[in-house]
């Protein structure tokens, strides 16, 4: 039977309308499911710690400006008057602060006195106990898309930013129903006139809409389902959640592969601040761009972007939004746009990864991808940048005078703080800024002598038995192995030096010495100290571990050597301040532990020697003045065949370790002292650390004693050393030969006077 034209018609129309029922009925659980859900995945933002300057606090005016050069701020002549400026005096620095969070943008004024913060007071000349700078972003933890915004509620729109879009975006947005028009007629008229691109036809619901749901192909059937939206997205929601959805959503520039999307983004972005905070012409830049993001950028089109600027600011003085003189005022004025503080994932990628190991103990990777949380962290920029520029410099060093045979030399480096186990830094490569195999927290070698502070540590416990002047044997040296093989250690010098005391066959790091004293020992006594240190592994029980057989990563390797460092208390490290939420609530925080592990005597006897590694050990070459000045102590590390060169050493309040090395394991010509050393001093020198004292445990006290024999001496006397004791341990033995040089101050000081005497009698 044949159909009827009409009934193919009806036919037609009813499934056309079925069709259409459904794709809108589909399109609509879209929008629902779009606006009421989860609108956007928000992945966490990584930021470091913020410089906080208070009054009374010591300061390093060198570092404070590499810190606001790291922030993009400006230095001027005169008295800054614009956000992102400062200035500097013989006496005193003044900071514009842009501002981020609670502390407001503002002129502050630092008056310093030797080396010390003697005042803060703002323009007006209340005087303030501490500013904060705002922090660096540093990276986020982002979705596959790699969209990345800051979302805001409508309390946090400034008023006139509102105004603005709605001049030059859709002047009618309150009083259309999502598609207008009037706004398309208007626009094509405007723009025809003005021979280019003025104004938009596009409501803000349809752009909204595209963004949302479409891609940026222009076609009919695209337009059609994006009006086709956008009614839906009117009649379910208000005009103040569709424009604040806009206002989160727009996308407004790309950074590598990051896209960066809405208005708060974009602020801290461009401007480095909170968008509360932007001058009026920042806000119509941002404007600006959004008929072309990459055709308007500040960063690649900087002329173009300043006409788009001024066009917007033209048009809200069209419309009285400003006066003449203000939009003179506004338009004179420079882009002064920040240079992005990172592109894709991380700017510091090594660091990045640390963060996340520490992030992942108390949230799920879906969290972070998506909850928009704000992650502070322990960062300091200025000490990130001078280890990236150390270790570069240093290679570039090295290669030029070992050539050929570093091709390919990789390392890594750490740096904390020693008391709090605060990560400050970290690099996992010559090439800093790499990303893949990061070295810090994944290469795992054999630590060469590193391990040997464990073991005299080990035997300082033991009072009765060690002291600094013990003398060690360091003769050859044959032990037994399973399978009837024999192991004989040698020393770096290839010689054998007889029976020393402690501290030279620590501080010379003499391996057969070492090695007899870890035996004598006993495996269970070194486990024991290493656990203490926070060293998570078990130690094989054959004798080459006690000079450095033994495997650690240097995030491992700077873990044990903090609790050293910091007078015997142990502080697990962490990377991370505080994680806030997208609505910016405490979600946690991550207050250092402290444990003391050690009594003091002992630390402060091996911190003696870790001294004299730089006085007279394998890290001399500092002036002495230095040495005092930064309360240095280290120790050099070199693995079988020079296929590890380490160092880790304490200078101020910092810790640092060094690792070079070949990812094949290949040989190196590079020893702890040659190689990884000259990172660390390349570092050291950069910042200058500010020291601190460390008070003398009120059972040490000070002996003249022999550097060979290890008996007492006196300070006449040729070969001897002033070195601490644990009262009651020092040597009471004086061989005949020293007691007339070894005499007290008072009796030398009686002489003295009673020489004078008889030469004045005399005349």
């Amino acid at each position: 039977m044949k159909l009827s034209l009409k009934l193919i018609t009806y036919l037609s129309l009813i499934i056309f309308s079925v069709i259409s029922i459904a794709y809108v009925s589909i399109l609509d659980s879209k929008v629902v499911n779009k606006l009421d859900g989860v609108l956007w995945t928000v992945p966490a933002k990584v930021y470091a710690r913020p410089l906080e300057l208070a009054e009374g606090g010591k300061i390093n005016v060198d570092v404070l400006k590499k810190e606001l050069e790291i922030l993009s701020y400006e230095l001027t002549k005169g008295i800054p008057d614009t956000p992102g400026e400062f200035s500097q005096s013989q006496r005193s620095v003044n900071i514009f602060i842009r501002g981020f969070g609670s502390q407001e943008p503002g002129l502050y004024r630092l008056k310093i006195e030797n080396d010390k913060i003697d005042s803060i007071k703002r323009k007006d000349g209340i005087s303030i106990d501490l500013i904060q700078l705002e922090p660096l972003s540093i990276g986020g933890m982002f979705p596959s898309h790699l969209q990345d915004r800051i979302l805001l509620n409508f309390s946090q729109v400034p008023k006139d930013l509102e105004e603005m879009i709605l001049v030059v975006e859709d002047r009618n947005f309150y009083s259309h129903k999502g598609i207008s028009l009037r706004s398309i007629m208007r626009a094509f008229i405007k723009n025809t006139r003005a021979l280019g691109i003025e104004e938009g036809g596009s409501t803000i619901t349809q752009q909204l809409a595209k963004s949302l749901f479409f891609s940026p192909e222009q076609t009919i059937k695209r337009k059609i389902k994006e009006a086709i939206a956008a009614l839906l997205i009117e009649i379910h929601y208000s005009k103040q959640e569709i424009l604040l959805a806009y206002i989160n959503d727009v996308f407004i520039a790309q950074s590598g592969r990051r896209a960066i999307h809405g208005f708060g983004l974009a602020s801290q972005f461009f401007f480095g601040t909170d968008l509360k905070n932007l001058s009026l012409d920042q806000k119509a830049l941002l404007v600006g761009m959004l008929k072309g993001p990459s055709l308007y950028s500040p960063i690649n089109n900087p002329d173009r972007a300043k006409t788009r600027r001024d066009l917007v600011l033209s048009l809200i003085k069209n419309d009285s939004l400003i006066t003449e003189e203000e939009y003179l005022d506004l338009k004179g004025r420079s882009l002064k746009v920040i240079p992005p503080s990172f592109k894709s994932l991380s700017k510091y990628p090594a660091f990045n990864d640390i963060v996340t190991l520490d992030l992942r103990k108390n949230f799920d990777d879906s969290d972070l991808r998506t909850k928009g949380l704000k992650i502070i962290t322990n960062l300091d920029p200025v000490v990130q940048d001078y280890l990236e520029e150390s270790i570069k410099d240093t290679k570039l060093q090295l290669k030029r005078r070992y050539g050929s045979q570093l091709n390919g030399l990789e390392g890594a480096g750490i740096v904390i703080d020693s008391f709090s186990g605060e990560v400050v830094a970290a690099i996992g490569s010559t090439k800093p800024n790499n990303y893949g195999f990061n070295r810090a927290i994944n290469a795992v070698r054999p630590i060469g002598s590193l391990v040997k502070p464990f073991i005299y540590l080990s035997a300082l416990q033991h009072y009765s038995k060690y002291n600094l002047s013990t003398l060690l044997d360091d003769s050859k040296l044959s032990v037994s192995l399973p399978g009837g093989k024999l192991w004989e250690p040698n020393n770096f010098d290839k010689k054998f030096h007889g029976n020393i005391p402690l501290h030279v066959a620590l501080s010379e790091s003499y391996n057969v010495a070492t090695t007899r004293l870890g035996m004598d020992l006993g495996y269970s006594v070194v486990q024991e100290t290493f656990t203490k240190l926070g060293i998570k592994k078990k130690i094989p029980k054959y004798p080459s571990i006690f000079v450095g057989s033994f495997e650690m990563t240097p995030l491992e390797a700077i873990q044990a050597y903090q609790t050293i460092a910091s007078e015997g208390f142990y502080s697990p490290l962490n990377s991370i301040r505080t994680v806030e939420s997208s609505e910016d609530v405490l979600s946690l925080s991550y207050p250092y532990k402290v444990e003391q592990r050690f009594r003091p005597e002992p630390i402060y006897l091996l911190k003696f020697v870790l001294k004299q590694t730089f006085i007279s050990g394998t890290a001399r070459g500092f002036s002495s003045r230095v040495i005092e000045k930064w309360k240095t102590g280290g120790k050099t590390g070199t693995s079988d065949d020079q296929r590890d060169s380490w160092f880790v050493g304490y200078a101020g309040n910092y810790l640092m370790v060094v690792w070079l090395g070949f990812d094949d394991n290949r040989k190196s010509p590079l020893t702890g002292r040659t190689g990884a050393l000259q990172v660390w001093k390349n570092f050291m020198s950069r910042l200058d650390p500010i020291a601190y004292e460390v008070r003398k445990p009120s059972r040490i006290r000070y002996e003249w004693v022999d550097t060979k024999d290890g008996l007492l001496s006196g300070e006449r006397c040729k070969g001897s050393i002033l070195i601490p004791f644990v009262e009651g341990t020092e040597p009471e033995m004086i061989p005949q030969n020293r007691k007339k040089c070894r005499i007290s101050e008072e009796s030398y000081t009686a002489k003295v006077l009673n020489k004078i005497k008889e030469a004045i009698e005399v005349k």
